[in-house]
């Protein structure tokens, strides 16, 4: 088997599993896509993966050669269309030659996120959606309000959390604020009809999934990172009422 083929393969399952990774998946899921693409080859032998949340190493045996890649994976956030993407991407590719699989990564690769202002309006109805269960009418463009502000801030590029702290104080502070130059809000719903925009979700989701799977050590830094945000919305929740109320 020419090296270059080989090493052509390698980059397709390298690629595809630091997509795969950065923008949301499970360790165990990147794993098993990584070996599918790596078994679509029938020289391939003895595919073997070992993955974090960021980092991937994988080797596999072709003839006479043992290939190994590693490289480290920057996490940006959660891309459901890139998931779903990859998914049919990986069921596909056994009917796919190298070249199709090239084209194919490059048409993932290049899934842009939704528009900013689209993600910051959506904060918005999605903060009044929780606050509509317990909110009072009267709070309703209040609570739109700071889901919008908060959006707009975890939306920014910086890191991620002193984004969760400055929304999180945002969505503490203005109410509060408000409610102390005569608005009549009730302050505890509004700053709690925001918090579950700040909420890990898909981490502790990918955290539990990790662990059931015996991937402890994903698992726990998954667990860790939850538990950080955790901190934070609380310090940032916690800052705002101890500087107004000093």
């Amino acid at each position: 088997m020419p090296s270059y083929e080989s090493s052509r393969l390698a980059a397709i399952v390298m690629r595809t599993g630091k997509l795969f990774l950065q923008y949301g998946g499970d360790v165990s899921s990147v794993a098993d896509t990584m070996k599918q693409i790596c078994n679509t080859q029938p020289w391939v032998r003895n595919p073997e993966c070992i993955v974090t949340p960021t980092s991937l190493l994988f080797s596999f045996k072709a003839g006479d050669q043992i290939i190994t890649r590693i490289c480290e994976v920057p996490q940006s956030g959660n891309n459901l269309q890139v998931i779903e993407a990859i998914h049919l991407f990986s069921e596909k590719a056994g009917d796919q030659t190298m070249e199709q699989m090239e084209r194919s990564l490059d048409r993932i690769a290049a899934i842009q996120p939704w528009p900013r202002w689209v993600r910051v309006l959506a904060s918005g109805f999605c903060s009044l959606g929780f606050g509509l269960f317990f909110g009072d009418p009267m709070d309703m463009p209040v609570i739109f309000f700071l889901g919008l502000g908060a959006g707009w801030i975890l939306t920014a590029r910086a890191h991620r959390i002193f984004l969760l702290l400055a929304a999180s104080f945002f969505i503490t502070a203005v109410p509060s604020l408000l409610h102390r130059w005569g608005l009549p809000i009730n302050t505890e719903i509004c700053c709690v009809a925001n918090v579950p925009l700040m909420v890990p979700g898909m981490l502790i989701f990918n955290a539990i999934r990790d662990t059931i799977n015996d991937k402890y050590q994903a698992g726990l830094q998954r667990t860790a990172e939850a538990c950080l945000i955790g901190v934070a919305i609380a310090a940032g929740t916690g800052i705002a009422m101890w500087m107004l109320h000093v």
